[in-house]
């Protein structure tokens, strides 16, 4: 029914980054093959075409409905980079835009299809749904329900991080932050607790979440390998933003990132420290 389907849709009509879309039939075709290495290799392509550092083009949203059909279908080898190109998709919004809206309507339309994900095996599929769920607040009802029922039974910290910061993005006065920046978490979820306060709209929490950072980023970043480099960056499973310390402090207020600042400072790992110093408020001239 998908290849059928996709057929019907007048692709050569359509634009991505490189041209025509009419080779967006082939790609799908080839995400939903049985060779592993080809649909990572395929969707890989398609991410470069229709979402092309983060640009939406006429082909983008035609794609999403049938990205959903393959997370439905048990045969497909790679549903949490799908699940992570939705995401990614749905974050791109903005209200005055209304190709934008539309795109991350087109996302939540797919919610169904995100939330078994949650149950996977894979502790990063699970973390790639609870990403993209966190970008549909069209249907909050229904996620955060399942997001506070995962956390009860989620034992990996990075999936319990992204859960607190997805349900904070729906909900800024969920119950899981407060839980998340209690003293008894693992780091990574401490500093998801953090990262998910600075992203909400809502107070920054102060003693509770400066508290959280210090412990967070105690012995490195929870969430970055800053000692890799593949191919000039650092790796690491945040999704959220490229980077973690980036994403917390530039969007605290003057007022309280000097305290994260120096939370970060004392942490025992240089590359943490080092880059926390880029944030340091420059020593007073004698």
């Amino acid at each position: 029914m998908l290849l059928d389907e996709l057929d019907r849709v007048p692709w050569a009509e359509l634009r991505h980054a490189y041209g025509t879309a009419d080779d967006v039939p082939e790609l799908l075709r080839r995400v939903a093959g049985p060779d592993e290495e080809d649909a990572v290799q395929a969707l890989y392509e398609l991410r470069a075409s229709v979402l092309h550092q983060g640009n939406v083009c006429s082909a983008t949203a035609p794609v999403v409905p049938f990205l959903g059909a393959l997370l439905a279908d048990p045969a497909t080898t790679f549903p949490d980079g799908i699940a992570h190109l939705l995401g990614d998709m749905a974050d791109i919004v903005d209200p005055d835009n209304p190709v934008l809206a539309a795109l991350r309507a087109a996302v939540t339309a797919e919610v169904d299809r995100l939330l078994p994900l949650l149950t996977a095996a894979e502790p990063w599929t699970r973390l790639t749904a609870v990403f993209a769920l966190g970008h549909c607040p069209g249907r909050a009802g229904d996620i955060l329900p399942a997001l506070h029922h995962r956390w009860a039974g989620e034992a990996d910290p990075q999936v319990r991080g992204g859960l607190v910061i997805s349900a904070t993005a729906l909900d800024p006065d969920t119950a899981l932050l407060g839980e998340a920046l209690a003293e008894d978490q693992p780091a990574p979820v401490r500093a998801a607790a953090a990262l998910a306060a600075a992203r909400r709209a809502g107070p920054w929490p102060g003693t509770p979440a400066v508290a959280a950072v210090r412990a967070g980023w105690t012995d490195g970043d929870p969430w970055f390998d800053r000692s890799s480099d593949v191919d000039g960056y650092t790796v690491g499973p945040y999704l959220w933003n490229w980077d973690p310390i980036e994403d917390l402090l530039d969007r605290l207020g003057p007022a309280d990132r000097p305290d994260v600042v120096a939370a970060l400072l004392a942490s025992t790992d240089p590359a943490v420290r080092e880059k926390a110093a880029q944030y340091a408020e420059p020593a007073p001239a004698d």
